[in-house]
């Protein structure tokens, strides 16, 4: 049984909203019936609740200033707004809050009910996926959860930077089941999409577009079912990645380009050196060269060059190699973290040539290290 609060001003329409519905049959228990927004965000510090049906306007805390404040805190509820105005403004305000669902006065009973019959069997899929990842280890849900939170806050420069969240996660994922691996990448971008929303509105309208058209049916490791019912080989599972991957790459490139990626820690005077040190900060596992960053930040190779060494006061390869390193350090250090990961999450696709540029830095091999560090 899900819970829900009822929140209106007006006691007859609260008490119609409760009455003329059986929320026990619809598979709900209204946890309590509310009079403000206020009381709402009170209640919620006491108790967990899944959705929220509640009036835009209220006296003291409004519906939207609720459902702000929730998509905050508790970003698993489910909103539905009531309005007695026809009014965009108030509409548009629902949408950019992700909203459930925006509902007119006078209320349409037949309508309302649909509406939550379709919250229902979203809440029992959530709830199944939750079951499944927690199938896959009570420690390692909680690890893999907390990782998938750590990227998706740090594309938009919150949290672990994302080449050390995703590093510390790919291993993780190698090992869970097909179907875990699947929601985990469907969270993935859901908060994803969530973070964008408050940081880029317009970039977070044309990712949840491109979302649509992406077919991730396909996206297991070997054969898997499509959304049909028949079968996937192995060819339709690596093209759903590929997208996917293309698509999360893309959009990390426009944060960058827009600035929205905290700045490699010695900021750069230049605007366009600075775009690539953000660069190379978040694609520190993939392959290229001072060209391909040229061409990201719009300069001809050789002006590039001169431009980086003059305002970093070094060499694009030693910054690089600097940067790579440092990032091995700090996944070295990392307990959780297999060494013999650590080389292709910093770019580096031949081990020995990495173990021979790790000692030449840090004066050990990686091993080594790690053995330091835990004897202190």
């Amino acid at each position: 049984m899900y819970r829900i609060i009822i929140a209106d001003d007006e006691p007859m329409i609260r008490a119609g909203l409760y009455y003329r519905n059986d929320w026990e049959a619809m598979g709900f228990e209204v946890a309590a019936l509310l009079e403000d927004g206020s009381d709402v965000l009170e209640y919620l510090k006491k108790e967990r609740v899944d959705v929220l049906l509640t009036d835009i306007c209220m006296y003291q805390v409004s519906g939207l200033q609720a459902a702000a404040m929730i998509r905050e805190k508790y970003p698993w509820m489910k909103v539905v707004l009531l309005s007695g105005y026809k009014e965009f403004e108030y509409a548009r305000e629902a949408m950019r809050l992700h909203v459930y669902e925006y509902l007119l006065k006078p209320i349409d009973y037949d309508n309302l009910r649909s509406v939550f019959e379709k919250i229902k069997r979203e809440l029992d899929e959530a709830n199944h996926e939750e079951q499944l990842l927690r199938s896959f280890g009570e420690e390692e849900y909680e690890k893999v959860l907390e990782l998938t939170k750590a990227v998706a806050g740090s594309v938009v420069g919150e949290g672990e930077e994302t080449w050390l969240a995703y590093a510390r996660l790919k291993p993780m994922m190698r090992s869970a089941p097909v179907k875990v691996k699947e929601i985990l990448v469907k969270r993935l971008l859901e908060q994803l999409q969530g973070k964008l929303a408050g940081k880029a509105p317009e970039l977070a309208e044309r990712f949840a577009e491109r979302l649509k058209t992406l077919d991730l049916s396909g996206s297991s490791d070997n054969e898997g079912e499509d959304k049909t019912g028949g079968r996937l080989d192995a060819q339709d599972g690596k093209a759903a990645k590929q997208s996917l991957i293309e698509l999360l790459s893309q959009l990390n490139d426009e944060l960058v380009s827009g600035n929205l990626v905290t700045a490699e820690k010695k900021a750069a005077v230049d605007d366009s050196i600075s775009k690539a040190c953000n660069y190379i900060s978040n694609h520190l596992g993939d392959d290229f060269t001072y060209r391909d960053v040229a061409e990201f930040v719009h300069l001809s190779p050789r002006h590039f060059i001169r431009r980086f060494r003059s305002e970093m006061n070094e060499t694009f390869t030693d910054y690089l190699i600097r940067v790579r390193m440092e990032a091995a350090v700090r996944l070295i250090e990392a307990e959780e973290t297999d060494i013999a990961d650590v080389p292709g999450a910093v770019g580096y696709h031949d081990e020995k040539y990495f173990q021979q540029i790790f000692k030449k830095y840090m004066g050990c091999t990686p091993r080594e290290y790690r053995r330091r560090k835990q004897r202190g």
